[in-house]
């Protein structure tokens, strides 16, 4: 049963959230007198990058390592902050051993780990994948900073890390921080094991992005760099957003597959025989009856995987039978082994009848999730231009605009696509204010929410929709500067959305078709209409949206079935 939106007014301005930062919140329910359910928090990946100081290289938003880090939990019955789980390499010292993660020998125990002791008192946690429920109820955090695995205890609590360096040939040390390929999104396997996707193309805040020495900018000479290297050289800067993906990098692409017990790479998927083009940077994992479906960052689509097949005979057959061997002191498994080939089964594409390579399908598909009868929710991050080579803001030198391309030409919208189908059936648009959608989970509605729209009983024993942007600003008035101020605005949160289909299309194509055209114009009078709107909000910038901080910066998003502490 879904629930319509069409009678409720969305007036949530004032939903307040309450508990502290790293404290333990109550979960009960004296103001909205329903009973506790723990299977009603989230957490979520907060990079903690944002900063608001302009649009170039200098100081492009969510660019700069504004914090180290850190995962938010949160009820979605009372609204309440959880836990806060901090950054687990933070080690500033000599140690008595007693750290999990960076004692032992007065640096860390692991070389291929670098902690905030390294020499640069820098210890860049960046969150992406956030798992809840393996064994012993643990929890598991990918850092794409330190790409590195890391399992808490239920109260935060670190226990052990591995780094994915050596499997991936990155920089060990802190040269490697945040070098490219990058573990993203996890998920728990059908046979217990965890799968991790790696995403590999050029970010402009890779130091190993692809670099174009010949490329000068012209603002930086006149400022007094004879070389005048935009960001180094990293030719990311000739895009925006400043990422994408070539043929070479997406077939580095892949899904590594770890033993929970030792947490040992014991396999992987590689890019398909066919070397399809929309098999590019993966980011969210979600298994199924039919598969397990990968959705391509740069591909615009979910390709759904026979995870049977491609696994090698005995050595990832699930959790306590994956064989451990060492040749020369180094595991089994083998990077780009030929058995190990993707079957793709079939294609879910959000750009249905363009082609494969289309630029239309860059940095678009980060997250989705199944809801309880099979659909999918999907976020698309889809552009009103292709914003090609060169078409960069007018605030980035070397821009060979027009095109300019900005944060203005985004459509933000989710792509709803029924059990089956291998195209969208329906958008939900979403205001523009919602921009940079990172995460998506489709859950329950929450308590907060049904208070807001009235609701009791059955109204409220439905499924809605949770969504994660780094620039949370519902019902922002659209301005026609570029970008459209306030709507980009650093400072992130979740919004909670209706999923009946009778909110989805109709008015809400027009909300997502005018993004990007008449900036001064979203939806009929530009007044917003069509766009869907939140009925409940959690986290954002204070005092806007509640008493959240300011500046988080969503990456990936979790419901989990067991509060943090309990």
């Amino acid at each position: 049963m879904k629930i319509s939106m069409k009678q409720t007014a969305v007036a949530i301005s004032s939903v307040l959230l309450t508990g502290a930062v790293g404290t333990v919140a109550a979960h009960g329910l004296e103001d909205i007198g329903a009973p506790a359910c723990l299977e009603a928090n989230f957490m979520m990946a907060d990079a903690m990058n944002n900063n608001p100081a302009g649009f170039g290289p200098a100081g492009a938003p969510w660019a700069a390592a504004n914090g180290p880090g850190q995962v938010l939990e949160v009820s979605i019955v009372t609204g309440a902050r959880g836990i806060t789980v901090t950054n687990p390499f933070a080690y500033l010292g000599p140690s008595d051993g007693s750290d999990p993660i960076c004692g032992g020998d007065g640096v860390n125990n692991n070389p291929d780990i670098s902690c905030a002791g390294d020499g640069d008192g820098k210890a860049p946690f960046k969150p992406t994948g956030v798992l809840s429920g393996g064994l012993n109820g643990h929890a598991f955090i990918t850092s794409a900073g330190q790409q590195a695995l890391t399992e808490f205890h239920r109260d935060g609590t670190p226990i052990r890390s591995v780094s994915y360096r050596p499997t991936l040939g990155n920089p060990s040390g802190n040269a490697g921080l945040g070098s490219l390929p990058r573990p993203l999104g996890t998920q728990m396997m059908p046979n217990g094991n965890i799968a991790q996707a790696i995403c590999d193309a050029n970010f402009f805040n890779a130091n190993n992005s692809d670099r174009d020495p010949g490329y000068h900018d012209p603002q930086q000479i006149k400022d007094g760099d004879p070389q005048g290297t935009n960001g180094g050289g990293n030719t990311s800067w000739k895009y925006f957003p400043p990422v994408y993906s070539t043929p070479a990098r997406a077939a580095n692409s892949r899904v590594l597959v770890l033993d929970q017990e030792s947490l040992e790479v014991v396999d992987e998927y590689s890019q398909p025989a066919d070397q399809d083009a929309r098999w590019t940077c993966m980011a969210g994992i979600a298994f199924s009856e039919e598969g397990m479906g990968l959705s391509m960052f740069h591909g615009a689509a979910i390709a759904m995987v026979d995870w049977k097949a491609g696994l090698t005979e005995g050595r990832s057959t699930g959790v306590g039978s994956n064989s451990v061997c060492n040749k020369n002191g180094k595991g089994c498994f083998e990077i780009d082994d030929d058995e190990n080939k993707s079957v793709v089964s079939r294609w879910i594409d959000m750009r249905p009848g363009e082609p494969a390579d289309d630029p239309s399908r860059r940095d678009s598909l980060r997250a989705w999730g199944y809801d309880e009868d099979g659909t999918i929710y999907a976020t698309d991050r889809e552009r009103s231009a292709d914003c090609l080579e060169g078409h960069t803001p007018g605030t980035w030198s070397g821009s060979t605009a027009p095109p300019a391309c900005h944060p203005g030409v985004f459509r933000q919208k989710v792509q709803v696509v029924d059990w089956g189908s291998n195209s969208p059936d329906r958008t939900i648009g979403l205001d523009p204010g919602v921009n940079v959608i990172a995460g998506i989970r489709p859950n329950r509605m929450s308590a907060v929410a049904c208070s807001n729209i009235g609701g009791t009983g059955a109204d409220c024993d439905v499924e809605t929709l949770l969504v994660a942007a780094s620039a949370f600003n519902p019902g922002c008035s659209v301005t026609g500067g570029t970008p459209p101020a306030p709507c980009f605005v650093p400072g992130g949160g979740v919004g909670e959305y209706s999923i009946d289909p009778d909110d989805a299309d109709g008015a809400s194509a027009s909300c997502t078709g005018a993004q990007g055209g008449a900036q001064s114009s979203y939806g009929p009078g530009g007044a917003n209409e069509g766009c869907a709107q939140p009925i409940a909000k959690f986290l954002g910038r204070s005092p806007d949206v509640g008493t959240g901080p300011d500046l988080v910066d969503p990456r990936m998003l979790m419901v989990i079935h067991e509060a943090f502490v309990q």
